[in-house]
């Protein structure tokens, strides 16, 4: 059994980390920690667990072998560096800091303990998102060559609830971060250079990134383009994405989609096509032939985020690689720091020339 501890038992706790925690039959739940005393009596009460108001005290009293921080952004610093000095591993939410700066206090930490770092990239591990990265570099399929990952929706930043209500600047921060991620992960390298326009688009008299264009260039001139839309009226796309390989294209759409489509559209032969992923499908085209590669089962975020705690567990216990590192939460954070320096100065951003400006202040 490995002994596991929550730090943060806000919404994420709740819809993520301790469902998942719970459905895990090598996990023991030892403790949970929580300013807010409410949170702590429905948390200790739904999953069976102590809990307590002070870090340190659940550090002590509770010695979980495995931290996970499930805070906003602005209290991961001391939350990870205080649970990696204890020796214990850390599975940390994303972001993983506000700013570069405060990533690297973290990342020293793990290298001076003898715990692992790790972020909560739960895209990474859901089955759409994993099915087609493997088939990436497939036969039939062939080697990536560009990629584009977009969200609409008709959400604006003013109007998020919580911690998010307040980064009027700060969405490609705080939900683009899921888009870029994916990319880098699908590409399996950091880009060259970042290039990026952010706007309110004339929807509010104040500064915002409601709408964000992204380019990022990888090795041999292969291309990727983030579109982040929080003003759009059409039905919500929480995440897309399309890849375009060789010899075919791999699509991915999560959030729910059903079609049932007849006739001759774009091609000389009719056709009856039915498509159904309620929480979210992965498919191949090639010309007018297409192929459903996944689906996620149901409550997605939910099961994707077991299945990252699972194999980050294993990496732990065996010294291997969890799905989403600490570098590569650092990775995403200086793209994102990229686009910010990109979008401000109106110049494409090379990373191989040096880091760009930090986070700090841009948001």
């Amino acid at each position: 059994m490995t002994k596991v501890a929550i730090v943060g038992l806000g919404n994420a706790a709740r819809a993520l980390h301790l469902p998942a925690l719970a459905s895990l039959e090598d996990v023991e739940l030892v403790g949970g920690c929580d300013l807010d005393g409410s949170l702590r009596e429905t948390a200790g009460r739904d999953f069976n667990m102590r809990t307590f108001a002070d870090l340190g005290e659940m550090l002590t009293t509770a010695a979980p072998e495995v931290v996970v921080v499930a805070t906003p952004p602005a209290a991961h610093v001391p939350v990870c560096v205080a649970a990696l000095e204890a020796g214990a591993h850390v599975l940390c939410e994303k972001p993983l800091a506000p700013s570069l700066a405060e990533a690297d206090t973290i990342l020293a930490a793990a290298e001076r303990g003898s715990g692992q770092l790790a972020l909560n990239h739960e895209f990474r591990c859901m089955p759409i998102f994993q099915a087609m990265r493997e088939k990436v570099g497939s036969a039939g399929v062939g080697g990536l060559v560009t990629a584009q990952a977009w969200q609409c929706m008709d959400l604006p930043p003013w109007k998020e609830p919580g911690w998010r209500g307040e980064l009027l600047t700060g969405v490609l921060y705080e939900a683009g971060l899921h888009l870029v991620d994916f990319l880098l992960f699908l590409f399996d390298e950091k880009p060259i250079s970042v290039s990026a326009a952010t706007s309110s688009c004339g929807a509010s008299e104040d500064e915002s990134d409601a709408v964000a264009l992204v380019t990022l260039e990888f090795s041999r001139g292969r291309l990727a383009q983030v579109t982040q839309n929080r003003l759009s009226h059409v039905n919500t796309q929480y995440f897309e994405v399309r890849a375009d390989c060789q010899e075919a294209t791999l699509r991915a759409s999560y959030g729910g989609r059903a079609r049932l489509s007849a006739g001759m559209v774009r091609s000389t032969r009719p056709h009856l096509r039915v498509e159904f992923g309620a929480t979210g499908i992965a498919w191949s085209e090639r010309g007018t032939e297409r192929e459903a590669v996944e689906r996620n089962p149901r409550d997605a975020p939910m099961d994707a985020t077991r299945r990252l705690i699972a194999a980050t567990l294993e990496a732990f216990a065996t010294g291997g690689t969890p799905p989403a590192s600490g570098q590569a939460g650092r990775d995403v954070l200086e793209v994102i720091a990229a686009a910010y320096q990109s979008a401000r100065t109106g110049k494409r951003v090379n990373l191989r020339e040096g880091p760009p400006e930090d986070l700090t202040g841009m948001f």
